[in-house]
């Protein structure tokens, strides 16, 4: 037992060294995986509950031993692999199963295309108590954020944070190591994995899929919960847009940065002062804007929880007309959630855009994607941006209003 314990350590151990170490991380997981595809590494029995690279197929029997491991996932998982959960054949195999514990490592936009799944997980499990356990600090991979819509979600009974960190190759294999150690026993570790990749056709549907639950025809919209109350800071902001809003053709809400692609738009000023002087009341979560300007709203985050900010929207929408303009980000969710028309700039080549794209959004692009209906895309000449970096461009202002004119004035 003691060289048990040992090796684990030493695991444990070697595994942060490599974090730590991008090249010798590559490295060492190129050899997993060669080692996984042609010497048939890992290729141990799962327990009945989930299984590697497909739906784990019905059963009344388990022959894995039911100890604490079976709870878990057995093993990091290899490049390019996903993993497929039943949780109906843990319930019949296991009458010690007491609850799901879901792990979260992923961004609030992420976390938005999951939201169609809890529901119909809770009416195909009533009695069985979600826990949410929720990466506690924020990363390329992770935001803690992600915790407070979750603790605002009615299908989550508790939540809970943990202390993790991403993987610098495949972000499946977050260090979600002292989450397991906070998970109650009887709970399944379930962490939350979609895929995303040319041959998805889109995230929302790769976590039903992951789930075994029923694809549906279309990707439904993000689900948000709000309370039938504004909170106090909703109310206020609502009265006062309201009153600077009234006799506007409407409001327009910018989202210009993005975690992800570490991007800010770096003339918010000159787009926000062209909307205003096209009859509109401008709202902004990006910084950068005429904050002097009476028509011109930046919303402070320290004021307001994500959910509070949309909240507000989703109560101006009822009395304004209200438009997004965000390059791909938190918004492009968020705006589907809302149902609200989105002018997404795609401020960068990404060919699997279609696993996040709505039809509520008109895709700005200098890339025609073939998997993106045509006439949602709208094509953008040369002399409509200029470099930003090797990867990323920025659209000029001026066009970005002839888009929106275009597109949304009717």
């Amino acid at each position: 037992m003691r060289r048990v314990f040992a090796i684990l350590i030493y695991m444990n151990r070697f595994q942060t060294f490599l974090r730590k170490h991008r090249p010798l991380c590559v490295a060492y997981e190129a050899l997993r995986y060669a080692g996984h595809k042609i010497l048939g590494w890992g290729h141990q029995p799962t327990p009945v509950w989930y299984q590697f690279d497909q739906y784990p197929t019905d059963t009344d029997s388990e022959s894995q031993p039911m100890d604490k491991n079976w709870y878990h996932i057995a093993r990091p998982l290899y490049r390019h692999e996903h993993v497929f959960y039943n949780l109906q054949n843990a319930l019949k195999t296991n009458p010690h199963v007491k609850g799901f514990a879901f792990i979260f490592f992923m961004g609030i936009g992420d976390y938005l295309y999951t939201t169609p799944v809890w529901g119909e997980l809770k009416k195909k499990f009533p009695h069985i108590p979600f826990y949410g356990y929720v990466g506690a600090q924020f990363d390329r991979n992770n935001s803690p954020l992600v915790g407070k819509l979750l603790s605002e979600n009615p299908h989550f009974d508790k939540i809970f944070y943990f202390n993790g960190s991403r993987h610098p190759l495949i972000w499946k294999n977050y260090d979600y190591e002292e989450a397991l150690s906070q998970i109650p026993e009887g709970f399944l570790a379930i962490p939350v994995y979609y895929e995303y990749g040319l041959q998805i056709s889109h995230r929302v549907s790769s976590v039903f899929e992951t789930f075994g639950l029923p694809v549906p025809q279309k990707p439904p919209r993000p689900v948000m919960y709000f309370p039938q109350e504004p909170a106090p800071v909703v109310a206020e902001h609502l009265q006062q847009v309201q009153e600077k809003a009234n006799g506007k053709k409407g409001i327009v809400f910018l989202q210009l940065d993005s975690r992800g692609s570490n991007y800010v738009y770096p003339q918010m000023r000159e787009l926000a002062e062209g909307l205003i002087a096209r009859g509109y009341y401008v709202m902004s979560v990006t910084k950068g804007g005429p904050t002097e300007n009476a028509d011109y709203l930046e919303i402070d985050i320290k004021k307001f929880t994500i959910n509070q900010t949309w909240h507000l929207l989703s109560l101006l929408k009822q009395e304004f007309p209200l438009y997004v303009i965000a390059v791909n980000s938190v918004f492009w969710a968020a705006s589907a959630g809302l149902n609200l028309p989105n002018l997404g700039l795609q401020h960068w080549i990404d060919k699997k855009v279609h696993n996040l794209w709505y039809p509520n959004i008109e895709v700005v692009t200098d890339y025609l994607y073939p998997l993106l209906p045509r006439e949602k895309q709208i094509f953008a000449p040369p002399e409509s941006y200029t470099p930003h970096n090797r990867k990323i461009i920025d659209y000029k202002p001026e066009w970005v209003i002839k888009w929106f004119v275009e597109k949304f004035e009717k």
